[in-house]
């Protein structure tokens, strides 16, 4: 066999295998994978740790107050499903939005009860292809940043003209947030709380790959491109936050090793709202802020949205 045949077949395996890799990394991190998350929550059921039990008190604690299930019906034709816990009346509303294969009742398990107990209505959103949710692939906030402000519109006919709405999210949740703050909101938004954001995809993937198989995390935007129809420049809350006008408090846990806990600095250092600060939780691992210092969240976090909703 001639030399560059077998250059040829090598270099043909070399792409095949790096295409394999990049498909393998998109349909993981960007496929709604339902079953395989059904099964991870049915065998947490029986785990003891106290968080997880936290968590699936929260679960009961929602399931057993009033509230009424809203459907939207996202830009791109998904039909989108919430929670909505009017909590007496209030005009004060947090949109809580869960993170990467999730729940609300998972990633609030202690601050859901924080917010409902202080007064406030609560929209507990199932972002797309997760939960009651249509859709095949997640995007990092690239859509959902729509779908939220598709919510918020929603939540104003619930609620009234004359609304007060904080939109809050954890980890994925907290970068669609901050993408959101980049676009226009409506006059209800107030304020925002980003909980454990990335500062984008990209980095996010070169963090959680070690900044292994560069080559196959360039052509997974390949295959984001042509089947979750998005860019991965879409998906940049480093970039959005410096068109916010939004007030926002910047939240991570100090020993989050999933989304760096230094990418919080970088975004509070380049967020232009109009008002920003941060509280960390010590001790905190990736998405557990407010579950391991419950009282220090409420104390950071309450006060932050009486500021900009108003006591009553």
């Amino acid at each position: 066999m001639e030399w560059y045949w077998i250059v040829l077949i090598a270099f043909g395996a070399f792409v095949f295998l790096e295409l394999t890799i990049a498909a393998c990394m998109f349909l993981f991190a960007f496929g709604s994978n339902r079953r395989a998350v059904d099964r991870l929550f049915a065998q947490r059921q029986a785990d003891p740790a106290p968080l997880v039990r936290m968590r699936f008190d929260t679960k009961s604690y929602m399931d057993a107050i009033e509230s009424e299930r809203l459907t939207l019906l996202s830009r791109d034709g998904l039909k989108l499903s919430a929670r909505f816990f009017p909590n007496g009346g209030t005009k004060k509303a947090a949109v809580i939005l869960h993170g990467w294969h999730s729940f609300p009742w998972w990633d609030y398990g202690k601050s859901f009860d924080v917010l409902y107990n202080a007064g406030f209505a609560v929209l507990a959103v199932s972002q797309r292809a997760q939960g009651e949710s249509e859709g095949k692939y997640l995007t990092y906030g690239a859509k959902e940043s729509e779908d939220l402000i598709g919510w918020l519109k929603v939540l104003t006919e619930r609620l009234g003209e004359d609304a007060r709405i904080a939109i809050m999210g954890v980890s994925m949740g907290a970068a669609t947030v901050l993408i959101a703050t980049g676009k226009e909101l409506p006059r209800q938004v107030k304020c925002a709380v980003s909980d454990c954001s990335f500062t984008s995809v990209k980095d996010q993937f070169r963090s959680v790959t070690k900044n292994r198989f560069p080559i196959s995390r360039l052509l997974s935007e390949f295959y984001a491109r042509m089947l979750a129809r998005m860019r991965y420049s879409d998906a940049r809350p480093i970039d959005a936050v410096k068109r916010s006008q939004t007030p926002t408090l910047f939240i991570h846990g100090e020993a989050d090793d999933f989304v760096p806990y230094a990418m919080m600095q970088q975004l509070f250092d380049a967020s232009a709202a109009p008002e920003k600060s941060t509280w960390t939780s010590q001790n905190a691992i990736h998405a557990e802020a407010a579950m391991t210092n419950p009282e220090q969240y409420a104390d950071a976090v309450l006060p932050f949205l009486f500021r900009h909703l108003g006591e009553n």
